[in-house]
Parts: structure tokens; sequence; C-alpha cells
């Protein structure tokens, strides 16, 4: 298994980044929800209020995550409230073939459960804006490959069929995430890191008395995927791992 991997073809995105679908806004009027599922494309910008605080259980409701694989692309947005409705039902979001997905604050919040985005992802949807996106459900969408942006301009640059620089994507972002992104997701990404394509940095903290969870973390630091070199001397606050796990904090 080891070995197929060091050889499987793994490819950057372009740098250029084309989407072809269509647009579904995720509004508090569940009639214009209904409207774009019946196949309606609404004029952007239009009076429309987004649903703020979509949570990652309006996604997928509990009972949805019992799926595993593509089944989970029937289900995005079932638990989604609309006012007093629940305007989409199984299968209406993957039939529609929406590309992106728009909402307002805090896109995402909730459990961090990672069927949300691949329900979303096995759907069709590649995109995804809000005016902002919480930090775990934005992390898990840049894992399995798919793009977020708070940046609404974008809407009607993806629906003149503009190519979109990958750029606008990572721009912000550290040398692990904006890699992550280039290779459409983690596995890819670790991927290029076992073939020695990718290489991420080390801390040099010289030896220092460090507590026991600092030697745990320093002992199992992976230092060289493709060298298989794991450990480095010492690790102190402050130093990075992968950023999606953020700074290594003292307590």
């Amino acid at each position: 298994m080891l070995e197929s991997l060091k050889n499987r073809t793994v490819n950057k995105r372009p740098d250029q980044v084309t989407l072809s679908g269509r647009v579904l806004f995720l509004a508090e009027d569940a009639d214009l929800v209904r409207r774009q599922l019946e196949g309606e494309d609404l004029d952007w910008p239009q009076e429309m209020t987004l649903r703020d605080d979509i949570s990652t259980d309006e996604i997928t409701p509990a009972y949805i995550c019992y799926y595993y694989d593509d089944t989970l692309g029937d289900f995005p947005y079932l638990g989604l409230k609309c006012g007093e409705e629940f305007p989409i039902t199984r299968g209406l979001v993957r039939q529609g073939g929406f590309v992106a997905s728009v909402s307002g604050k805090r896109r995402g919040k909730g459990s961090s459960r990672e069927q949300s985005p691949y329900a979303e992802m096995c759907a069709g949807i590649r995109l995804v804006i809000a005016e902002n996106i919480e930090r775990i459900y934005q992390e898990n969408c840049q894992n399995l490959g798919m793009l977020t942006s708070t940046d609404f301009s974008l809407i009607e640059r993806l629906r003149r069929g503009e190519a979109i620089p990958l750029a606008v994507f990572t721009e912000g972002e550290g040398d692990i995430t904006r890699g992550i992104i280039e290779y459409g997701g983690l596995f890819h990404y670790n991927i290029a890191r076992l073939q020695g394509r990718v290489r991420v940095p080390v801390p040099d903290t010289p030896a220092r008395p460090m507590t026991l969870a600092e030697k745990i973390i320093a002992r199992h630091w992976v230092a060289d995927l493709a060298g298989d070199r794991v450990g480095i001397p010492a690790v102190r606050p402050g130093d990075r791992s992968e950023e999606h796990t953020s700074e290594l904090q003292s307590h």
C-alpha cells in the first residue's frame, strides 16, 4: 500500500480554477430555496436574506451521519430550516446541478462532523461562499478539496464561466494550508509529502526542559515523511506542526 502511494500520480491544481454549475443561495425564505431546487436561477445581487448560523447539524442531521460514502450526496441541507419550513428533501441538491453554495454569517458552526462538507461535495458542491466560515468546518472543506471564500464577487465571475486564480483561495493562508488547497485536499497533499515533493518546515527549537505533553509531541513529530524520519529534539510553545492543529500552547 505504501509503495502504491509513493508511485501514485498527484498534481497540483491549475493556477486558474473554472467551476461549471449553478449557485444555490441558502435563503431565509423557503420559497426562494424551493424555486432554485425546481430549476430557477435567482438574480444576484437581489433583496434576499441569506441564512446565518447554519450548523453542521442542519447540513447533515445526526441520523444521516450513519452513511459514510457517496450516499451522503443525497442528503445535504436536509436539516436546513428556513422560517418554519424545511424546504430541502433527499436528492434535490444533487439533482439541481449546483457547484456553489452561498449563505450568511457563521457557516458551519456546531459539531466538527466531516460528513457535512463531504455530503456537499458528493452532491456536486465545489465552492462554499459565506460572510464568515467557522474554522473547523472550513478546514474540513479544505482537507476534502472543496474551496471556500468570503468574497461574494466570485458569484458573478463563476456564473460568467470566468477562470478564477487559485491564489484567490489561498491568499492569507500559511504554507501548509496553501499546499493542501493547491493539491486539492489533505490526502493528495500528504501523498506529495510522502513522495518528497512537499516538505513541512521543522522547528529548530534546541533541547530544553519540557512538559510530558511536549515530550510526546516532540517524539512523534514527523520531521520528514518521505524519509520516514520521526522525532525532533524539542518543542516549545509557539512551534507549529500542521497548521490545522494550531500552535503548541503551554498550560
